[in-house]
This record gives structure tokens, sequence and C-alpha cells, in this order.
């Protein structure tokens, strides 16, 4: 038994054909069956049930799945944790950020570390939240700052909270909307809503407060992971913003942005630090943890 054949069985047992797990694995079909023929030979019982195309992994064979991906992990982090040591401070770490996180968070990450790392290798990716965990669980990113509603909780993933950011309405000055000391969300349907792209739970908070015609299929007309692309428009129509106030701050105090006083008062907006659980850290990561809470709390008094 070797890794290669345990990755060749995982790969099976993920894509649930022979063919498909082949291309995944890069050989060709043949190599693969000998690969699990093997495998089965040497453990004695049979590890899959060939069903006209595809294949089921039998009882047997999903307990020694199960230690495989164990087996797999621990070796994928021994080579990872040698690589850091050789490579110190003068690493690579890999970030996934949520909309709000990218728009808080971007310009104070690279400038610490353009002055005090510049050595450090940083990628910083946005994109949607399941795909962001997918890459978590890949290792192709090694932690995420994401609104923690967008998540599906599950033991593999050490979540550690941030502090809870406000949300609300804005919209630019001179606006109608502004004329009215209070203002109820069916008071917004004449001008368009825009927002980033919500989770579930998000929309779900958003309905329980504000009502059913709240829900974004009947209340958003633009949906977009880029907030300053969201808050230019909003600025330079008559749009109206909806998500956490933080990244807006700056255009509030200048008095370009104006919060509608919207009742009920909005939802925050929860945010967390994710990584995989038992994954060692790299060895920038408590300076990055420190910061990123650092900003969190800053924007989170406002």
């Amino acid at each position: 038994m070797n890794i290669q054949q345990l990755r060749h069985f995982i790969a099976l047992a993920e894509k649930g054909s022979f063919t498909r797990a082949a291309e995944h694995a890069h050989l060709t079909q043949p190599a693969l069956s000998r690969s699990i023929a093997q495998l089965e030979a040497e453990l004695g019982m049979k590890l899959v049930d060939r069903i006209g195309k595809r294949c089921e992994v039998t009882a047997f064979g999903n307990v020694v799945l199960d230690h495989a991906r164990r087996v797999l992990f621990e070796t994928e982090e021994l080579y990872r944790v040698v690589k850091q040591q050789h490579e110190g401070s003068a690493g690579r770490i890999r970030i996934g950020l949520g909309s709000t996180p990218s728009a808080l968070l971007t310009a104070p990450l690279l400038s610490r570390f353009s002055t005090t790392n510049p050595s450090l290798h940083i990628l910083l990716m946005r994109g949607s939240i399941p795909l962001q965990v997918q890459a978590l669980r890949e290792r192709t990113l090694d932690m995420l700052v994401v609104e923690i509603r967008g998540v599906s909780i599950t033991a593999d993933l050490h979540i550690e909270m941030l502090p809870a950011l406000r949300t609300g309405f804005l919209v630019s000055q001179g606006h109608p909307l502004l004329q009215n000391q209070q203002v109820k969300f069916s008071d917004l349907r004449p001008w368009p809503l825009a927002t980033t792209i919500l989770a579930p739970e998000q929309i779900r908070n958003m309905v329980a407060i504000y009502g059913p015609e709240a829900h974004p299929d009947e209340s958003v007309t633009f949906h977009s992971d880029a907030i300053d692309g969201l808050l230019q428009t909003t600025l330079s129509s008559q749009t109206i913003y909806y998500g956490v106030i933080a990244p807006a701050h700056e255009l509030i105090t200048s008095g370009q942005l104006v919060e509608v006083p919207v009742r009920p008062v909005s939802d925050t907006s929860q945010f967390a630090i994710i990584r995989l659980s038992g994954r060692s850290q790299p060895p920038m990561f408590p300076i990055l943890r420190n910061l990123i809470r650092e900003r969190m709390e800053e924007w989170s008094a406002i």
C-alpha cells in the first residue's frame, strides 16, 4: 500500500466512475483499475462495487476511505510544515476574503506587509463563500475572513469569531427619502436597491425584519461583491445601498452619503476567521490574525 494508491481510491470514491477518476488522476483507466485492484488485494476485501458505468464504495471501502483521507491530510501537512520551516516568514499565505472584509482589509494588509515583510507573498482572493470554503478544504487557501452566516459549520473547520459590523441603508445627499423622519422598507420600492450577494441565512434575517417584500428576488436591483462599485453607483444616482456601513465611513463623514432611518433597525453582519481544523498555522498567521482583529474592532465601533 502506498500514498498514490490511497489518492487513486479517494478520487474513485469522489468521482463515482473509473473514467472520471482516471481523468482526474491523469492516468489511463487500466492503470487506475490496476492500482485499485492492488489495494484491494493487499487489504483482502473489495473496496468498490461496479454498478453499470458507475461504482459505489462498499461498507468496508467507506472505512478505508475515512482512514485514507486522514493519512493523506497528515502527509500533506508534514510536507507543508517542512516547507514552511525552510521558507520562514519569506513564504506565502493565501487568504480568501468576503466582500466586506475585502473592502475593509485589503489596503491595511498590503500596506502593513509591503513595509515590514516585503519578501512575504500574499494572495488575497475574493469570491463566493462556498467556493472559498472549497478552496480552503482543497488547501489552495490558508484561511478565510468571511460572513459566518454564509458558511455551513462542520467539524473540519476552525472558527474564530470577529466583531459584528452594523448594516444599514445609504443614499446620496439630497435623495428624496431623506425628507422623511422615519422610513419603512416599502418606502424604498420606487428606487433601485443595491447590495452584496447575500447568504441564505442573511436573506432569512432580512425577510424576518422587513417582511416578504424584502426578499432580494423581489427588492434588489443590483447584486455585486464589489462594494466600491455599489457605493459609487449610490453616490452618482438615486440607488439605495444596503449592507455593512463601515466601507462607506469616509463618504458618510464627508457628507456625500447619508444613512436612511429605516425602521425597524437593520441587522448586523457577523464575521469570522476560518481555518482547517488540525492544520498547522503559516508562520505569519498570528501577526495576520491580530491585525485583522484590530481593524475589525475599529470598524465595529462605527
